[in-house]
């Protein structure tokens, strides 16, 4: 892995990944808008947004903070599951991981 990586890169590897585990095709979509619910639109369930963290977590060699993240949200409040929020959150996951590496 290189020694960074700018947000539009890190967006666009987490909506392939994304976009691996939800039936997108049927739908005709190519592409997450920020807005948009990984839940409520395009359907990820639990064990898909854990193969989603899993998968992210091995291409970026992080460990995604599942309990905090439970613990800090809300109830009715799911934010980090908004594209955008998400991919800010593991944004910081990887320049946290490249500054201590």
């Amino acid at each position: 892995m290189s020694t960074t990586v700018s947000k539009k890169d890190l967006y666009a590897t987490i909506e392939k990944i994304i976009l691996q585990y939800c039936d997108t095709a049927d739908l005709g979509i190519t592409g997450i808008d920020g807005d948009v619910s990984l839940t409520q639109e395009l359907g990820v369930d639990s064990v898909d947004f854990l193969d989603i963290v899993f998968e992210i977590e091995d291409t970026y060699k992080i460990q995604f903070p599942l309990e905090q993240w439970s613990a800090n949200s809300p109830e009715g409040e799911k934010n980090e599951f908004k594209m955008s929020a998400f991919v800010d959150a593991v944004y910081s996951l990887v320049e946290t991981e490249l500054v201590e590496a």
